[in-house]
């Protein structure tokens, strides 16, 4: 059988969900490298850290997805260009219980997406947790574009995973479709 093949990029700042998304959409074990964290502010949110990249890998649509997922810390930005490489689309995760990261994930946005054409995602995740902020007053405070779209999202929930995945590459395909009528 003749797969698209797409390569999706998973971002965020830390501790917004990407491994479990990441871990969430693959059909294979997904591949970390988790490591125990030993900064003592992060360690208060929890244990470990991917220090370079998650990765795993599904059939959706018809399409071989390769979703790769990167650190959030800026410490680890090298690789940020490095995996994002090629990448066909970007799914960048939120906490949307907390505030105060979701500079660091803007700054990724900028630093990867750049002037580069190609579509990307914003999930407000966590939204099964008390204190969640609405999807509205997320867009304002991110100040975004219109055009990019904000999804309410639960990483763990395979369901949810897949449809954020099926709307990007829907965007993806769309913006193909453009690029070949022009």
């Amino acid at each position: 059988m003749n797969y698209k093949r797409y390569k999706i990029i998973v971002g965020g700042h830390f501790n917004a969900g990407k491994t479990t998304f990441v871990r969430t959409a693959s059909e294979i074990i997904s591949v970390s490298t988790e490591r125990k964290i030993s900064n003592p502010v992060e360690k208060r949110l929890k244990d470990t850290t991917t220090t370079a990249m998650d990765y795993g890998k599904l059939t959706l649509d018809g399409a071989e997805i390769n979703i790769f997922g990167i650190p959030g810390q800026e410490r680890f930005s090298f690789m940020w260009e490095t995996l994002s490489k090629g990448a066909s689309g970007f799914i960048f995760l939120i906490d949307s219980t907390n505030e105060d990261l979701w500079q660091d994930t803007l700054k990724q946005i900028k630093v990867i997406v750049k002037d580069q054409e190609k579509p990307y995602v914003v999930c407000a995740n966590k939204q099964d947790l008390p204190d969640v902020k609405p999807i509205h007053y997320i867009r304002s405070k991110l100040n975004l574009p219109d055009y990019v779209p904000i999804f309410p999202s639960i990483a763990t929930d395979k369901s949810v995973v897949a449809e954020i995945l099926s709307a990007l590459i829907y965007l993806i395909t769309n913006q193909s479709l453009r690029r070949e009528r022009r």
